[in-house]
Order: C-alpha cells, then sequence, then structure tokens
C-alpha cells in the first residue's frame, strides 16, 4: 500500500478508474430495461386474481429478495453452464458482462415488480368504475386515468431501484467484469498494491457523485411530473 497516503494521486487514479465508466453505465440500462419488463411479467401475475400466479409472483420476489447477489452472480457464472452444457447449450462465447445483466436483471426484478404492483394499487380502484360509467373502455382507463397516477406514485421507489442497481454492478469484478471496480482491482494488481487505499477512496467518490445525481435527478423528475400532473388537473 506504500508508507504514506498521498492525496495528490487520487485525482488521476480515478481518472483511470473512469475509462471504465461506460461498462458499468452498460450494465445499469441493459440491466434496468429487462428487470422492468421481468419485473412487469411478475407484477402482472401478482395482479392477476389466480392464486396459482400469485402464488408464483410472491415466491419469485421472496426467493429473489433472500437470494445474495453475489451468490447469484456465482451461480449463473459457475454452476448454470455446466447443465446448460449437458443440454448443448454452449455458454462459453458469453461475454462476463452478459452473466452480470442477466443477474442484475434477474434480482432487480423482484423489486420492479413490487413497485409496481404496489403503485397500481395505491391508486384508487373506484376511478375504473368512473370511467366506465362515460364509456372510457379499459385501456384508456389504463392510459389515460391508471398508469400516470400509479407512475408518479412509482418515480421515487424507480430511483431508488436504479441507485441499488449501479451499486449492485460493483460485484461485476468478482468474475472479472471490468466495470468501475474491476478497474480498480485491476490498476491495483498492476501497480503491486501500491497506492490501494487512494484507488478505493477515489472509486468510492465516484460511486458516491453519481449516486447523489441519480437521486437528485428523481426528485427532480418527480417533483416536475408532479407539477406537471397538477397543472393538467386543475
Amino acid at each position: 500500500m506504500g508508507n504514506y497516503f498521498d492525496f495528490s494521486k487520487i485525482p488521476g487514479l480515478m481518472a483511470s478508474t473512469m475509462q471504465a465508466f461506460p461498462t458499468t453505465v452498460k450494465l445499469v440500462v441493459w440491466s434496468l430495461i429487462f428487470s422492468l419488463l421481468i419485473g412487469l411479467a411478475f407484477a402482472s401475475l401478482a395482479l392477476s386474481g389466480n392464486k396459482v400466479l400469485n402464488a408464483v409472483a410472491k415466491g419469485y420476489v421472496a426467493f429473489m429478495r433472500g437470494m445474495p447477489t453475489l451468490v447469484l452472480i456465482f451461480i449463473l457464472y459457475f454452476v448454470v453452464p455446466v447443465y446448460l452444457k449437458k443440454a448443448g447449450i454452449n455458454t462459453d462465447s458469453w461475454s462476463k458482462d452478459m452473466f452480470i445483466i442477466i443477474t442484475l436483471s434477474l434480482s432487480s426484478a423482484a423489486n420492479m415488480a413490487e413497485m409496481m404492483r404496489s403503485s397500481y394499487l395505491a391508486v384508487n380502484r373506484y376511478q375504473w368504475e368512473a370511467a366506465y360509467s362515460v364509456g372510457m373502455t379499459g385501456f384508456d382507463v389504463f392510459r389515460r386515468i391508471i398508469f400516470p397516477q400509479a407512475f408518479g406514485v412509482a418515480i421515487p421507489i424507480l430511483g431508488n431501484n436504479i441507485v441499488a442497481l449501479f451499486k449492485a454492478t460493483s460485484l461485476a469484478f468478482s468474475i472479472g467484469a471490468l466495470d468501475l471496480f474491476g478497474k480498480v482491482k485491476l490498476i491495483s494488481g498492476r501497480l503491486y498494491g501500491l497506492n490501494r487505499a487512494e484507488l478505493y477512496l477515489g472509486v468510492a467518490v465516484i460511486y458516491w457523485v453519481v449516486c447523489v445525481l441519480l437521486e437528485w435527478a428523481t426528485k427532480r423528475a418527480e417533483k416536475r411530473y408532479t407539477r406537471g400532473r397538477k397543472a393538467l388537473t386543475v
């Protein structure tokens, strides 16, 4: 680690670490997209009214919430490919980033499903009856009345989920993916452990700044959306 902590080296080390930022953004964006799609599917099952489908949705959410993300990464990267190969599916050409995206998508989908379910249920059900009474179709009721209100409720939760997803990418290094923290481990290896404290502090600052920006963007989006909805209902 070296004998002295050298603050002057932190900016240069942070600049080197930021070279991997595009990879982290890619992991977050694709994981967010797939987690929303998977979450929508399970939220639909939970709201279907069918006891079996509801149990499947609840079981998935409970399982993923109880499964540590790091353990899930190892299962999907080291264990699942073995059985897939026996079934004739070769994953050797799959990138490490792909395994991380699959893992984060499945893990985050549980929170996304609960976000969608709770946001939908937060809207007063009597609005359906009122809309039907004036001749609106089910799709129009959802598109024009239910979804806009549910989305307003979901914005802060979605922001928290994105922050959690971004922080979870720091586990990608565990299988050798070169995200931000993976880059830190690579740089640390090249420096033979020197300036490790400066490296870790630098990447901690990067994560903190990005999380603060994401939280700020979420609050601003919620404020603007809510203000827009109020303006429309005046």
